[in-house]
């Protein structure tokens, strides 16, 4: 169970790291907008892209 327990801490300090460091959280949130927008447009298409042709 230690080797569990020390898996979670690192996935922890990673996340910590990731998130409070400024310059990484500005990245990090760059690439989370992308990905977010590139995700809904794949849906909004898929969704209503028949509507689209003409």
């Amino acid at each position: 169970m230690a080797k569990g327990a020390s898996t979670m801490e690192k996935l922890k300090d990673l996340w910590n790291s990731q998130i409070n460091d400024e310059e990484k959280w500005a990245v990090n949130s760059k690439l989370l907008r992308a990905a977010g927008l590139f995700a809904g447009s794949i849906l909004l298409m898929r969704n209503f892209g028949d509507l689209m042709a003409i």
